[in-house]
């Protein structure tokens, strides 16, 4: 890491208010953060900071170094700005990570929109259902159900996240109709997988109490995309993201299987970036696209 770099790091460290919050934002170890901290201390030949196990102050060189060190990263903020304002129309990449999912219904026409209205901007997109990883995956933005584990993120949520369940006409016609939620558990579905359980425990709400049934699907998937597949097959009713099988609903396509009992709702769906100061124009002009193509992914109800 070049000195400028180590300066800014060493501002995050002291405006962020420890080591562990800096190396949340730059993707780093606690390790890697305090090895750079006592380079920076080596080559300057002073002492910044003085540290315990649980307090952290700056020496009166760590002012010094602090008060140049917030100019620089003020400086550069300024720069960014600059370049950023004068240039005619949005420019630059954007890297984005998404739920495979999410990737279809909702990154996918917003990415489309979006490079139609700004074509000198470029995009990569990580479609993957794995954890997370922001900053390892040098990501702008990323889409995700639920809040992140990395604590550092900023998120702007973007869909309420409600559940369905639905099926072809044609199943059930040919499977019979369903009266009550418990039939399921003899009825053809289709579930939603991941590394740690598979989904078969379906909750609905009853009498204003939540209760479950549990199916036996014909089949698991650990893709999102394969599972709304196989609800349009025919293989099963599907327990789904309402906003994932909204045009097939309004299309006739899948029809709402008892829509008169309740299902609790997903967690929501939202945007992630990193906090920053200064936000370039590409990210607030791609966050507007999201927004518009949530709008239209609502519930159908």
């Amino acid at each position: 890491m070049d000195d400028l770099r180590k300066l800014v790091l060493f501002r995050d460290v002291v405006s962020l208010g420890g080591f562990t919050a800096a190396a949340r934002k730059w993707g780093l170890s606690h390790s890697t953060v305090s090895k750079h901290i006592k380079t920076l201390e080596q080559e300057l030949g002073a002492r910044l900071l003085e540290r315990t196990s649980r307090t952290m102050r700056l020496t009166a060189a760590g002012e010094i170094a602090f008060e140049h060190s917030d100019q620089i990263g003020a400086t550069y903020r300024d720069m960014r700005q600059r370049l950023d304002t004068s240039a005619a129309e949005v420019t630059g990449e954007l890297r984005i990570g998404s739920l495979l999912h999410l990737g279809r219904d909702l990154l996918q026409p917003a990415v489309t929109s979006f490079l139609r209205a700004y074509p000198s901007a470029r995009i990569t997109t990580l479609l993957a259902d794995d954890p997370l990883a922001f900053y390892r995956n040098e990501l702008d933005l990323a889409l995700t159900v639920g809040l992140p584990t990395e604590g550092t993120l900023i998120a702007t949520r973007l869909l309420e996240n409600r559940v369905c369940l639905a099926a072809t006409p044609e199943l059930l016609e040919q499977a019979g109709p369903l009266q009550h939620p418990d039939e399921l558990a003899r009825y053809p579905t289709v579930a939603y997988t991941n590394e740690l359980a598979r989904i078969t425990s379906w909750v609905y709400t009853e009498d204003g109490q939540p209760r479950t049934v549990t199916v036996r699907p014909v089949l698991s998937t650990t893709d999102g995309n394969a599972l709304l597949d196989a609800v349009r097959s025919g293989l099963g009713v599907g327990y789904l993201s309402a906003f994932s099988a909204w045009a097939d609903l309004r299309s006739g396509r899948l029809v709402r299987v008892l829509p008169e009992f309740e299902l609790p709702p997903y967690q929501p769906v939202y945007l992630l970036r990193a906090p920053s100061e200064y936000v370039p124009a590409r990210i607030e002009a791609f966050r507007e696209q999201l927004e518009s193509v949530a709008r239209e992914l609502d519930d159908p109800r």
